[in-house]
């Protein structure tokens, strides 16, 4: 086990740069009209790779942990439903009426009636967080994640999985209910880090290389623009062309991220040492505090667009920060709390 905790190392980091880049992508204001198209582009461009990260980590861990103990299903999936499902229902609930008195401040159409609570709920784009969308859609994954574990065993089995799970990517299902759309698009990801798991965490140190990384980012860019100058006007963000953009991109930078995860935690990395652990507590609470931000600092101050998404960058991550160090502080032992906070 020592040496196991002493080979993932490098995944703390790797949560931890992907939870900056999901703050990051999340601090581009909504509604000022003077915000270079270039912001846009880039916050799509981190969309490309920040969430995929996630799955793919979690498909490694699970291949990578197949050995250990592994837990009957129904208890597996018991404690990842509560890990999950737990927040998705408290902050939607907890959100709905801010979203209701809000609503002249943000581009949300909240009402308060049962067709919309039942969307909310079920088409989790459609949540009063709409970033929730993450949760569910893992869950989901998470109830193959054991068939997928078993048929890896099975390298032809498993190949034709990968591959049509790719396919799925670039044609995903048309529909949000459900996760059905993002469980098209990510489920390919979590499959590659099983499929790749071990490979990854027992030969990191060869296969991650610096020059391969900035490579890597360096065709990411290129494929990126390339589709913005020859098919953006026609299809915006929205063609099966994109989809497919989306995978390679996202393929690539996940090597980019998993590189410098490795060097950091080779360095032993202070900043993002601080992250660790509490990478879960700033995707539930981040977003939520941004949008707050992005109301006062945008719609009430109207301050420049640089400043806005400086402010909403820096409260999307030290607000969750802060909220852990002080509740560690106070007590820290409640399970409840725990699941809410992302520290289970």
């Amino acid at each position: 086990m020592a040496d196991s905790r002493k080979n993932l190392s490098f995944i703390n980091y790797a949560y931890a740069i992907g939870a900056i880049f999901v703050v990051l992508g999340h601090s581009t204001p909504t509604s000022a009209s003077n915000v270079p198209i270039i912001v846009d582009q880039i916050r799509s461009f981190i969309y490309c790779f920040h969430m995929p990260l996630f799955f793919f980590i979690a498909g490694l861990l699970m291949q990578y942990t197949k050995s250990e103990s592994r837990p009957p299903y129904l208890s597996f999936i018991g404690k990842k439903s509560v890990k999950f499902l737990v927040p998705y229902f408290v902050y939607t609930i907890i959100g709905f009426l801010p979203k209701i008195f809000l609503a002249r401040f943000t581009n949300d159409s909240v009402s308060f009636s049962f067709e919309y609570l039942f969307k909310t709920f079920f088409s989790p784009r459609d949540n009063v967080w709409g970033h929730f969308w993450f949760l569910p859609t893992l869950l989901i994954v998470y109830l193959f994640s054991y068939f997928l574990l078993d048929m890896n065993k099975h390298k032809p089995i498993i190949l034709t999985i990968t591959v049509c799970a790719a396919a799925l990517a670039v044609f995903p299902i048309p529909t949000d209910w459900v996760c059905l759309h993002d469980l098209s698009e990510m489920l390919v990801f979590f499959v590659l880090g099983i499929v790749l798991g071990d490979f990854v965490v027992k030969s990191y140190d060869r296969i991650f290389k610096l020059p391969f990384a900035l490579l890597s980012t360096i065709v990411s860019i290129a494929i990126f623009a390339a589709y913005i100058l020859c098919f953006y006007s026609e299809n915006g963000y929205d063609s099966n062309i994109y989809e497919a953009v989306k995978l390679i991109v996202g393929c690539l930078m996940i090597y980019t991220v998993l590189t410098f995860s490795v060097l950091f935690a080779r360095y032993n990395n202070k900043l993002l040492t601080l992250l660790n652990g509490k990478t879960f507590s700033i995707y539930l609470m981040s977003w939520p505090c941004q949008a707050f931000a992005e109301i006062a600092l945008n719609r009430v101050l109207h301050l420049h667009w640089i400043i806005v998404i400086l402010g909403m960058f820096t409260v999307g991550l030290a607000v969750p920060l802060f909220v852990v160090w002080i509740y560690k502080k106070l007590s820290g032992k409640s399970k409840v709390m725990n699941c809410l906070l992302g520290l289970n």
